[in-house]
């Protein structure tokens, strides 16, 4: 009776066991499935921070004579660089097993927000760009009408001088 009892014990804790194995085994691909998940998006992060980052490299050398735009730089590179910690930081935590989910969601909405106020200053800094063209080629139209009108004033004053010349010689 003894050995029928220990034995019925032993059997119930190998099925605890059993469903205690599963649900760690579950437990263990969902957090593998949310680790991959993490990781494309990490991946698409840093895409999209690439392709923020060269799009701000042609927004500088466009604007690299504007004194305006150089603060619009400096901005954009220091948030830049501030998402460019993000995603180490969320590189670095999606690599750390055992940490509350919670932190993730933080982490990336953190992550979004600052990504999403870089396409704002970026587009900011586009139109300001395109502004600035459009005035710098506003102002030099008219500097090249100018020029034009003091080309002829230029010209016609050499013809006055030529004519007033010719007066003082025939007189």
């Amino acid at each position: 009776l003894h050995s029928s009892v220990s034995e019925v014990q032993w059997e119930a804790e190998f099925f605890s066991l059993q469903d205690n194995n599963s649900k760690l085994v579950a437990a263990l691909h969902e957090a593998n499935a949310n680790v991959d998940q993490w990781k494309k998006q990490l991946a698409a992060y840093q895409e999209e921070t690439e392709t923020l980052r060269q799009r701000v490299t042609e927004l500088e050398s466009q604007g690299a004579h504007d004194s305006s735009s150089e603060n619009n730089k400096e901005e954009l590179s220091q948030t830049l660089e501030e998402l460019e910690l993000l995603i180490k930081a969320k590189d670095e935590h999606v690599s750390v097993p055992g940490q509350p989910p919670h932190c993730n969601c933080v982490l990336w909405q953190e992550l979004e927000a600052r990504n999403a106020e870089l396409e704002r200053r970026l587009h900011l800094a586009e139109q300001t760009l395109a502004e600035t063209l459009s005035e710098r080629e506003k102002i030099q139209n008219e500097v090249t009408k100018v020029a034009e009108i003091m080309d002829v004033k230029i010209f016609e004053l050499s013809e006055i001088r030529q004519g007033l010349a010719k007066l003082v010689e025939s007189n």
